[in-house]
């Protein structure tokens, strides 16, 4: 279950850029040789480890102190051990095993990754140390060779061709020489808090008292993942190693004797045999199969941790930078309607249309009051020209010009914006939010005929609310002019005809006019005639008047209409062309981020439940 289900959903393979410790193609291996390990009847020993963290560290003078015979009167086997890496190159593994009741010697050589050899390898050389018969399980010690210059990186002390190989193995013997190696750095490396069974050997032998405090500082230092996972104890090598030579060449003498005994049990090396018999000591070796199998599952449930919990970390790093351009991209918005729409002078929001309307109505008033009734009559068939060309004065140009310029600079905006929420996505290359899909999707978007802006993104209102002023209000007045020359007209020649009516008799010489029937002499008709002609001009100039007043009325509406529009262009601009690279990749990576972390919360629910079973079969008795 935990192969099938957990690990896939928690960890990422190498492709998707996965840690390679948090690898998924590194743990169903170890958990597939976990599982190989336990179904299979082979007997096998128990694999232990021997990594120094570079050649100070003392890691091959712990080997030779464990395994050399001083007591023998043979010593062939002790120039064995201390040549064992003569004919072996050194960026090779070194593994000493024990099989059929002999002890023997053979090495692999591999740079890859260290793995143990079969018993009945052609390499091997057989040896007789005491030391492989004081444990239940036949131990098998792999020597790893520390790191080469090019291999060391500043932020891990432990490669990962090493860490894999260490997470493979039963017990780990890590060696660390404190003056050339910072153990605050080394607690820190996550194969401590991955890897149970380990043996932190720090290349020192300080007083017991001294021992006590520096343990004590150390395990304070620990990381709480790795506490009970790591046993970390004191020892000098090389001390030992100076013991048993020292006494082979004067073993006759009890001073030689004492001293051996002095250095053998100042060096402490026997404390980490004792603790390697400690952790070997279930007594079977189908109990140390089993043990192994719960220390590499709980390190693989530890590492599943590990991986949600940087996914968490980085689900929350991509949430705190995504609303950071959310922000901006509020800010731009409201910085927009004062920079675009805001005042040359006062800087408010809106008045610069005010007072773009209001330049142009003082421009337009002066052709408008040019344009008398008396002036109308000559120019009747002008007025649509003459107010166009009013219309068209530089009082809105300079409007336009300004939004124009504005225009670039939204274009500015939008070409930084959507370079940050592409630089957004780089910066998170991790599954899920390193989406291919919401990655074409974007670059659609920008490439799409409608993303640029023109110059005329923003103008065009101006130009739907003149060509109203044109269309409509001008083409009424036109109208009016018209329809009030031709009433003034009728009026003048309606009393002229009156008149002439009423002097014709007398100009004919018969006294009386051809309006004498209805009682209207001459004089009389000729005031009913001019009456009539004045009513005529008087009706044309008040209509006039009223049709410059109705289109002044109109200007007005127009004008305030083009305030809201020019603002809701604005907006619509910010939001489909500015911010809509911006927008869609936070709304994208919203949904991505809530669907993480239910994600995240299920597997956690589950890894939990897992770790309950663990423990449970690692203390049945609680």
């Amino acid at each position: 279950m935990l192969t099938t289900s957990l690990l896939p959903r928690a960890l990422s393979s190498k492709d998707q850029g996965a840690v390679a410790s948090e690898s998924l193609d590194l743990w169903k291996e170890i958990l597939a040789e976990t599982y190989n390990d336990l179904a299979s009847k082979n007997i096998r020993p128990a694999r232990i480890a021997v990594y120094g963290l570079d050649q100070w560290s003392g890691a091959r003078e712990l080997v030779t102190a464990l395994l050399e015979e001083p007591l023998t009167s043979d010593q062939t086997l002790n120039e064995r051990i201390r040549g064992r890496w003569k004919n072996h190159p050194s960026h090779g593994s070194l593994t000493l095993s024990s099989a059929n009741n002999f002890t023997f010697l053979h090495a692999r050589i591999n740079q890859e990754c260290y793995r143990s050899l079969p018993a009945n390898d052609d390499s091997e050389v057989q040896l007789s140390s005491s030391f492989f018969q004081q444990f239940p399980v036949p131990p098998r010690i792999t020597e790893l060779p520390p790191p080469s210059s090019s291999k060391r990186h500043a932020s891990s002390v432990i490669n990962q061709e090493t860490s894999d190989a260490l997470l493979k193995t039963d017990v780990a013997v890590i060696l660390c020489n404190p003056i050339t190696t910072s153990i605050p750095v080394l607690l820190r490396e996550p194969l401590l808090s991955r890897k149970p069974n380990t043996v932190l050997v720090v290349t020192s032998a300080p007083s017991k008292s001294n021992s006590d405090v520096l343990h004590a500082a150390i395990l304070k230092s620990l990381p709480e993942k790795a506490a009970g996972k790591v046993q970390i104890l004191f020892a000098d090598p090389s001390r030992a190693v100076a013991a048993n030579e020292a006494f082979k060449s004067e073993f006759q003498s009890s001073t030689a004797v004492q001293r051996y005994q002095d250095d053998f049990v100042g060096s402490r090396v026997s404390a980490v045999s004792a603790e390697l018999k400690r952790i070997l000591s279930p007594g079977t070796e189908s109990s140390l199969r089993s043990q192994t199998a719960l220390a590499r599952i709980r390190a693989a449930l530890l590492t599943c941790q590990a991986a949600l919990h940087r996914a968490r970390n980085e689900m929350e790093s991509i949430a705190v930078d995504m609303c950071t351009l959310k922000a901006r991209l509020e800010e731009a918005k409201v910085k927009a309607q004062g920079e675009v729409l805001g005042s040359p002078t006062s800087g408010a929001e809106g008045d610069a249309a005010v007072e773009a309307v209001n330049l142009a109505a003082k421009e337009v008033k002066v052709v408008m009051d040019r344009l008398t009734w008396w002036r109308m009559i000559w120019h009747v068939d002008e007025i649509s020209h003459v107010l166009t060309q009013a219309v068209l004065q530089p009082g809105c140009r300079t409007l336009e010009q300004r939004l124009v310029l504005q225009t670039g600079r939204l274009s500015m905006l939008q070409e930084d914006i959507t370079k940050s929420t592409f630089a957004l996505l780089a910066a998170h290359p991790t599954p899920p939010f390193n989406s291919a899909i919401l990655q074409n999707a974007l670059h659609q978007l920008v490439a799409s005929p409608s993303f640029r802006m023109t110059p005329h993104t923003l103008t065009h209102p101006i130009n739907t609310r003149r060509g109203q002023i044109i269309e409509h209000p001008t083409t009424r007045l036109h109208v009016a002019a018209q329809r009030a020359t031709l009433g003034m007209g009728g009026s003048i020649a309606t009393g002229a005809g009156i008149s002439w009516a009423g002097w014709v008799g007398w100009l004919a010489g018969s006294g009386e006019g051809l309006l004498g029937a209805i009682g209207l002499d001459a004089g009389m008709a000729g005031g009913v005639g001019l009456l009539t002609a004045v009513a005529g001009v008087r009706w044309a100039v008040g209509k006039w008047e009223r049709a410059k007043r109705r289109w002044w009325e109109d200007w007005d509406r127009v004008g305030s209409g083009l305030g809201r529009d020019l603002k809701a262009t604005l907006d619509q601009t910010m939001q489909e062309n500015v911010l809509v690279v911006a927008e869609i990749g936070c709304d994208k990576l919203s949904d991505l981020i809530k669907q993480r972390r239910s994600e995240i919360a299920e597997v956690e629910d589950e890894l939990d439940t897992l770790k309950t079973t663990l423990d449970s079969l690692e203390h049945p008795n609680k």
